[in-house]
């Protein structure tokens, strides 16, 4: 898939992050026959997405539960006063599945 002209990659690591996963969601609807209009939206909707106040925008089943798991944890890690390495190593650990997350922050 061509990258979009007017996409700039984000600076910040979370960005680029974001934005890795939104070439990822765009190519996979790209693959799925959709429209380059419904590929655009869901890049955008990806570069949108603010882990920090659209956690509950994923669903806790299906291809997003592991994602939004990791983000909640590490988000109560942070909540709790731990600090970003503590979370950013929870986050990973969820993600790489293993551990479903720490019930002591």
């Amino acid at each position: 898939m061509a990258q979009h002209p007017a996409s700039k990659i984000p600076a910040d690591p979370h960005g680029r992050k974001r934005y890795e996963s939104a070439k990822l969601h765009a190519e996979a609807a790209a693959a799925a026959g959709k429209s380059s209009q419904e590929v655009h939206a869901i890049f955008d909707r990806v570069m949108a997405f603010d882990p920090k106040t659209d956690v509950d925008k994923l669903s806790p089943e299906g291809p997003h539960a592991k994602y939004r798991s990791a983000l909640i944890h590490a988000q109560k890690a942070m909540a709790a006063g731990k600090g970003s390495d503590y979370a950013h190593s929870i986050f990973a650990k969820i993600m790489a599945g293993e551990t479903s997350g720490c019930a002591h922050h």
